[in-house]
């Protein structure tokens, strides 16, 4: 940095056309603000000086400066209410400079710095003044690839203005690539933008359009609600990785005090992929307000009795279609829930609660009474386990209630031969120590540990396990209730199995986890996958029988000939789904914390399934 220090130290004093630079504000990756004083007209201005170490040579700097030109005209045409003008531009020995007003308000930065995170109103009241900026700027072509708080300055007035549109396209456009000395920009230890801020295909040097600021507008949120960055690392590359390889950290065990609905649109703003963002940055401020705005914070209800009071919190549920997504009901299994804003606009309301004894220990009369009817019910219809919806997920359940057996159930058939574990291929992705695996689920001889559905046929092969569903329309399941020695299934792991589609085979499979079993089961998780390879990701909502989809149908094709190891990865609310270690993408949502995991098998159905592990976090 000792060039650099130098130059400031030379630049201060220095006259660029009518403007004196007087002092240095700041300084970024691609230049230094400096506070200036204008001749005629007479007054006080902020000027950015394009750092001079960039050039290399005369050729190049002149072959900058009709780019430059030509983008500061496009820049200095903008006029919104929410982007800084340009005053002028010029260049003067070998200096290229933009003329800004100076605003004295300081930047975006300096307030996280100062406060850390911030409340959800100024937060969103935020957003949406960048978001007006973004789209005001895609409207007229230009995008600002440089998104970050430092380029987020406050005005007097109390308004944003977003600065330093198009300068890095400027620097970094491969028109000009002469221009720039890589060699120089790595020494220094920089890039073109902001690592913590590069959308992935920025970063890789892809082409780009307005969705790359959507992604940086995504990250800004996320930085503002939970005082961070979501990637950081020691070196622009390890940052560039993170962006493109993994899942932001959870929002809301950051700052559990935002709404539910706020992390949706973070996620789908940070998707990895330009199309499974949001279109445009006002598209997702518009997503943000509703978020806050249809937020009810949790109520207190008092049940009144002869002799007990009960309090219990009613948290809302709101639920919607979008990618890597989440449904949040955190409604605790002993309490009334009251779900209200579902997609069928219908009011649901779900007891599922475990009475409260009275001080003196003993129940009323009317509750003992149900609580034995209750009891004999439960034994006379067994406890099994098993949910029901249409194959994609995301329609209503066909039928009668959940957990409805059909008439005619296809007995399934015990297995008379106990089959030997054998040894389980390597893992397709980075896994901790193995907690439980079996080459033969259900036909291992440990059939004890499954809690097992009548509506589906299993056969027992010497190679694998075989399950098929002739109900047609609903997905079964066949849930692993606990590990071997009742030890309890953790809530967050790596599952691995192997699957294969029988030819015949016509309706979804795959793999439900967190469901919640007993008596107050709520629901659960499940990536249903259809033949073909697409897949979605659900969240089911047992209590009223309702499968909300997380995530569209897409995906790769999966083994034509031969089986495809599936890979889970169940990590605190974000849930990624791969193909033979190749990552298709997942779901996010804090709806079960907790819970157990199973075969999912769709009507129509023919599939065979082996070599099924659970891995503890790499």
């Amino acid at each position: 940095m000792g060039e650099l220090d130098s130059t400031d130290s030379q630049l201060s004093g220095k006259t660029l056309g009518t403007f004196t630079l007087q002092r240095l504000l700041g300084r970024g990756g691609m230049g230094a603000v400096y506070l200036a004083q204008q001749s005629r007209p007479r007054r006080t201005v902020a000027v950015k000086v394009l750092l001079p170490e960039l050039f290399q040579n005369s050729t190049g700097f002149n072959e900058f400066l009709v780019r430059f030109r030509r983008e500061a005209d496009a820049i200095a045409a903008l006029d919104h209410i929410n982007i800084m003008p340009i005053y002028e531009y010029g260049e003067q020995d070998r200096l290229a400079y933009l003329v800004m007003p100076y605003v004295a308000g300081g930047t975006l930065r300096d307030i996280v710095g100062e406060r850390g995170k911030l409340p959800i109103s100024e937060t969103t009241t935020i957003v949406e003044q960048i978001a007006a900026a973004l789209d005001y700027a895609h409207q007229h072509g230009i995008i600002h690839r440089d998104l970050k708080p430092g380029n987020i300055l406050f005005h007097a007035d109390g308004r944003l203005l977003l600065t330093d549109f198009g300068i890095a396209k400027v620097l970094g456009d491969p028109a000009t690539a002469n221009v720039v000395a890589m060699q120089t920009l790595t020494m220094a230890g920089m890039i073109i933008g902001t690592p913590e801020y590069l959308s992935p295909e920025q970063a890789a040097g892809a082409p780009i359009d307005n969705r790359s600021d959507v992604y940086a507008l995504g990250i800004v949120l996320f930085q503002l609600l939970s005082g961070r960055v979501p990637f950081t690392g020691t070196t622009p590359v390890a940052v560039a990785i993170k962006h493109a390889t993994q899942a932001p950290p959870s929002l809301s065990q950051l700052n559990p005090a935002i709404p539910p609905g706020v992390e949706h649109v973070i996620v789908k703003a940070l998707a990895k992929k330009p199309e499974q963002r949001y279109a445009t940055a006002g598209e997702l401020a518009r997503e943000l307000r509703a978020a806050v705005t249809d937020y009810q914070p949790a109520v207190k209800v008092s049940l009144l009795s002869t002799d007990e009071t009960m309090l219990d919190t009613i948290p809302p549920v709101r639920g919607k279609q979008i990618y890597e997504s989440t449904v949040a009901t955190n409604r605790p299994n002993d309490e009334l829930t009251v779900a209200t804003n579902r997609p069928s606009d219908e009011p649901a309301v779900a007891t599922n609660r475990q009475p409260r004894k009275r001080q003196g220990g003993r129940l009323p009369l009317w509750l003992a009474l149900l609580s034995g009817i209750l009891v004999v019910l439960l034994i006379l219809g067994g406890s099994a386990l098993y949910l029901h919806w249409l194959p994609g997920g995301n329609q209503q359940p066909s039928g009668s209630t959940k957990n409805q057996a059909t008439s005619t159930p296809t007995p399934k058939p015990s297995a008379t031969v106990s089959h030997p574990q054998t040894t389980l291929p390597s893992p397709a992705i980075a896994v901790g120590k193995l907690l439980y695996g079996t080459s033969l689920p259900l036909c291992d001889g440990q059939s004890s540990l499954w809690n097992t559905n009548p509506s589906l046929q299993s056969t027992c092969d010497a190679a694998d396990t075989r399950l098929t569903n002739t109900n047609a329309g609903q997905v079964e399941g066949d849930i692993l209730k606990t590990f071997p020695g009742n030890a309890s299934i953790p809530n967050d792991y790596v599952l691995e199995v192997q699957v294969k589609p029988v030819s015949a085979s016509s309706g979804a499979f795959g793999i439900f986890f967190r469901t919640q079993s007993g008596a107050n089961h709520q629901g659960g998780f499940s990536f249903t996958i259809q033949p073909s390879g697409q897949w979605n990701g659900n969240s089911i909502d047992d209590t009223t029988g309702q499968a909300t989809s997380l995530f569209g149908l897409q995906g790769t094709a999966l083994n034509s000939t031969g089986f495809t190891t599936i890979d889970i990865v169940v990590n605190g609310n974000i849930f990624q789904l791969y193909f033979n270690g190749a990552r298709q993408g997942g779901i996010s949502s804090s709806s079960y914390p907790t819970g157990n995991l199973g075969l999912a098998v769709g009507g129509g159905s023919d599939v065979l399934f082996k070599n099924l592990a659970i891995y503890a976090l790499p």
